[in-house]
């Protein structure tokens, strides 16, 4: 029964020419060698410009491919595509590359496998952005951090077995993990029955077509999208051809799935309240209350470098604090709701119904950035055409649309919650409760973020 319903799923690798392409063994390196001659050109001229492009004037070219396109085109694409970035990723292929020359190939601790660091190193990045490092204003930055993490996935590489970086630390696979489950494609096996039959699990082992996954993913099993890589070898490995991609409804694993993790959870706050405090300090009200507020707590007057640091410090510990409130918020409402019984599963299971909220808000943020950045683009090239092809963002335009993404991730929350809160619960009144404490948190995000997003730009 499980194969027939399987096989009348639409198999994209069945579009004519694309599962050769898949099968081809030399197609997805070329992707990577391209793209990493990319990344080594973004590197070049950002450790050639000067260090502030609202001072200083130098080269916005890095601090634009990576904030102002490649990051906001991630985002945006996610839906549609899911992880397919990590199929084209330089620097996971580095770490690859790495392992084909030298390697160690240790097991990677098992105390640390979950995605503890990778959400600490997302939160840190883009919490401390505008004031410990100003990645997108200052392109040697932005370079660095890119040879950090290139260094990183080499180091990873020649010490670990398969793609530990991209398994454990790397934070934008991190998130492209956690989206994915909205994702309108999968990845799966035809038939399970079929891969029981098959005594040489190819997928998991490797063969002479193709690797074994690199993430330790077993098609069999798998339930949601989050640590599939889009790599395709599977595809190539599998004797049996009994993997398909499928398009389908988006957001079925946040329905289906039983597993949930803590880390996962906690990010999923962190998202949405991380990127509602960025989009408050883009208004000059909302920032001049967090300037003034830090300022007053200045121990000495009129020492820059002290306030410098001051300010760095007053940084970290904000995003400190409404991360953990974000995540204390929907748990104090669990609580209240369920009496304090099972608080901390509850939280865990119910949190994945903000995920359409956390996209729509990380949506919202990058929208003014993917614009800036097309703009950017669209006028080099009348430049290069001896034309003059000049744009600017409606940011009235640009607010409206920040406004109805997040009303939508509101809408599709709630709903994501009624079915998840449905499927484990054991009655009416355990529904009631968790649709409760999901409506809740909810709502104070809701308000948060249309009262920032009505406050005045200037």
């Amino acid at each position: 029964m499980e194969k027939n319903r399987n096989d009348r799923k639409y198999d994209l690798l069945d579009v004519y020419f694309f599962k050769n392409l898949v099968k081809n063994r030399f197609f997805r390196p070329a992707i990577n060698f391209f793209l990493f001659i990319f990344l080594l050109i973004i590197i070049y001229f950002g450790l050639s410009s000067e260090s502030d492009l609202r001072f200083h004037g130098g080269i916005p070219f890095a601090t634009t491919m990576i904030w102002d396109i490649w990051h906001p085109l991630l985002a945006f694409t996610l839906i549609i595509v899911g992880r397919l970035w990590c199929f084209a990723c330089p620097i996971g292929a580095i770490g690859d590359w790495t392992q084909s020359f030298f390697s160690f190939k240790r097991k990677y601790p098992e105390k640390y496998r979950n995605l503890w660091i990778a959400v600490i190193l997302f939160l840190i990045i883009f919490a401390g952005e505008r004031h410990l490092f100003q990645f997108t204003r200052n392109p040697p930055n932005t370079a660095y951090l890119l040879i950090f993490f290139t260094g990183l996935a080499v180091v990873m590489g020649a010490v670990y077995e398969k793609r530990s970086f991209c398994r454990y630390i790397c934070p934008i696979g991190l998130v492209l993990g956690i989206f994915s489950m909205l994702s309108a494609i999968e990845l799966r096996c035809k038939s399970r029955k079929t891969c029981q039959d098959h005594n040489i699990k190819e997928c998991i082992m490797g063969s002479e077509s193709g690797k074994a996954c690199p993430v330790g993913e077993f098609p069999q099993t798998m339930e949601r999208n989050n640590q599939c890589l889009m790599c395709m070898e599977c595809v190539r490995s599998c004797s049996k051809e009994n993997i398909r991609i499928s398009p389908r409804i988006p957001g079925a694993d946040i329905i289906r799935s039983n597993k949930t993790h803590l880390d996962e959870a906690y990010l999923v706050h962190g998202i949405i309240i991380i990127f509602l405090f960025v989009m408050g300090m883009e208004r000059l009200q909302f920032r001049n209350v967090i300037i003034n507020f830090v300022k007053s707590t200045l121990p000495v007057n009129s020492i820059t470098f002290l306030d410098l640091y001051w300010r760095n410090m007053w940084a970290i510990i904000i995003f400190i604090l409404i991360t953990l409130g974000a995540a204390g918020l929907m748990y104090l409402s669990i609580k209240a709701a369920f009496s304090g019984k099972n608080t901390k599963q509850k939280f865990i299971e119910l949190s994945y119904a903000f995920i359409p909220l956390s996209l729509s808000v990380y949506l919202a943020e990058n929208t003014f950035r993917l614009l800036k950045g097309l703009f950017y683009i669209a006028s080099n090239i009348g430049s290069f055409l001896g034309k003059i092809w000049e744009f600017s963002p409606d940011f009235d335009t640009i607010n409206l649309f920040q406004i109805l993404l997040i009303a939508a991730g509101f809408i599709f929350t709630l709903w994501a919650g009624y079915l998840i809160s449905k499927r484990n619960s054991q009655n009416g009144d355990e529904l009631q409760q968790s649709m409760i404490a999901i409506g809740f948190t909810a709502v104070v995000y809701l308000i948060i973020g249309f009262k920032i997003l009505t406050l005045p730009i200037i």
